[in-house]
């Protein structure tokens, strides 16, 4: 019978998987919106600007007759004070947001599906990378948990032969991070970066409220 603990392996949560999808759903969504511009909405406004620019143009700028333009665009719902545009480049510029945001949402939704099932996890001599990648605790040198309290991520530097490299621990995408920190800190020996924690004011005689007097 063997006295080693027992592997840990963090999944990603919940909250990650959420938050991918989200934010794929939200840049796909806005692809189409741009591309429904593109191909219908500004189209349909361009034919409402050309039917009414040439008028404004007419009776406004070349005669002056700003009376007869509002209540030609009263009768017709055209704007009041109508602004010259250039659809070249508005429809340019939506199909471009288009494929932008949709080539977006696609990498997004690519690397969700390549790393939803990844692990976190550790054994009693190592931790090993969601990318495969296996840290011997004794090669880490130095840990930076700064932002564990906020944030929930740790960054440790540990060494492949003469390279050091860097490595994250994130509670926030694999559940259960925090026991593979646990680990790691039980054996690990080396330059540890963390706040500094201002212990509790103690109470002395000094400082002490004196004793009410009767």
């Amino acid at each position: 019978m063997t006295n080693e603990p027992e592997e840990i392996i963090c999944r990603t949560t919940p909250w990650y998987k959420k938050r991918r999808l989200i934010m794929v759903a939200m840049l796909l969504g806005f692809s189409a919106y741009f591309f429904y511009d593109w191909k219908i909405g500004y189209p349909k406004q361009q034919q409402e600007y050309n039917a009414y620019w040439p008028v404004y143009q007419e009776l406004s700028v070349k005669n002056k007759d700003d009376k007869g333009w509002l209540a030609k665009a009263k009768d017709n719902g055209w704007p009041e004070s109508p602004k010259e545009k250039d659809w070249n480049y508005k429809l340019k510029e939506q199909f471009i947001w288009g494929v932008g945001t949709g080539l977006a949402g696609l990498g997004m939704l690519i690397a969700f599906l390549r790393n939803k099932d990844r692990v976190l996890q550790a054994n009693a001599t190592s931790l090993t990378t969601p990318e495969g990648v296996t840290i011997p605790f004794t090669s880490v040198s130095k840990i930076d948990k700064r932002k564990w309290d906020n944030k929930a991520l740790a960054y440790l530097w540990w060494k492949d032969g003469e390279v050091t490299k860097k490595a994250v621990i994130d509670d926030l995408v694999f559940d259960g991070a925090g026991k593979v920190l646990d680990r790691l800190m039980s054996q690990f020996h080396g330059e540890l970066i963390d706040l500094e924690r201002t212990p509790a004011a103690e109470t002395t005689p000094e400082s002490a409220s004196p004793p009410p007097t009767a």
